[in-house]
């Protein structure tokens, strides 16, 4: 069976709220797990229990790049995810500091370097990508290719993020079929496009074929991740979770 997640960043100013309440809801809409970002000022036990009162799994974390280069900053990862039964710890995102040549070779680095202890700890490494990671960074080269070519493929994966591939023009079905034995979690979101700016939807309510990228990889869980909102984000995300559910019917 098909198990359904949601990054949390989709409901953000609703966790900050009360993520107590938004848990709640978004398991009473039908999803089986949650992505969080961040640890929302909780501890793994208080999250624990909120997931476990609420019957939903940890389906990842997104953590701070931060977390490679501070050695007791990414042993609290280690240690919140083992209170929560997590498996991936996933770097979401860098700043522009790190978008050049020497930044992705010293990402690379840094997550070659953090992966084999999070393993022993049977902890997943990975990275997510937006769309900047395909600009040129050098002659010839994007970010992607620095990371792609010199992560260490025994030890770092892949977080799949199918509208910024889509986004950055990248032809997203030969993404996934080259680093199909690398990708541990995919997005799935949907786009639109309004007055030629491009934005994403609810799954379903856009143009993109998200059964047909999910239907190409291999992994543990389907994540739904929405970042645009013509209403209240937390009621905009609630279908998709049984979209996707129903494609596997």
């Amino acid at each position: 069976m098909v198990k359904v997640a949601i990054q949390l960043w989709s409901v953000k100013e609703a966790m900050e709220e009360n993520p107590e309440q938004t848990i709640r809801e978004l398991s009473g809409a039908g999803y089986d797990g949650v992505q969080l970002a961040g640890d929302y000022g909780k501890s793994g036990a208080e999250w624990k229990k909120i997931l476990t009162d609420n019957h939903l799994e940890a389906a990842g974390i997104h953590m701070p790049v931060t977390a490679l280069e501070n050695q007791s900053e990414l042993d609290h990862w280690i240690s919140f995810s083992k209170e929560i039964g997590n498996n991936k710890l996933i770097i979401p995102f860098v700043d522009e500091e790190w978008r050049t040549l020497e930044g992705y070779k010293k990402l690379v680095h840094l997550m070659n370097a953090a992966a084999p202890k999070l393993n022993e700890a049977g902890i997943r490494l990975g990275y997510h990508h937006h769309d900047f990671e395909f600009q040129t960074v050098e002659t010839s080269m994007t970010g992607w290719d620095v990371i792609e070519e010199t992560a260490d493929r025994d030890h770092i994966h892949f977080e799949i993020d199918v509208y910024w591939t889509e986004y950055a023009g990248i032809h997203t079905y030969n993404l996934l079929d080259r680093l199909k034995d690398h990708i541990f979690s995919i997005h799935l979101k949907d786009m639109v496009e309004e007055n030629g700016h491009k934005r994403t939807a609810a799954i379903g309510k856009g143009s993109l074929d998200l059964k047909g990228f999910a239907d190409r990889v291999q992994t543990d869980w389907l994540v739904v991740e929405q970042e645009h909102f013509d209403g209240n984000p937390l009621e905009e995300v609630k279908p998709s979770a049984q979209v996707v559910k129903e494609w596997y019917k």
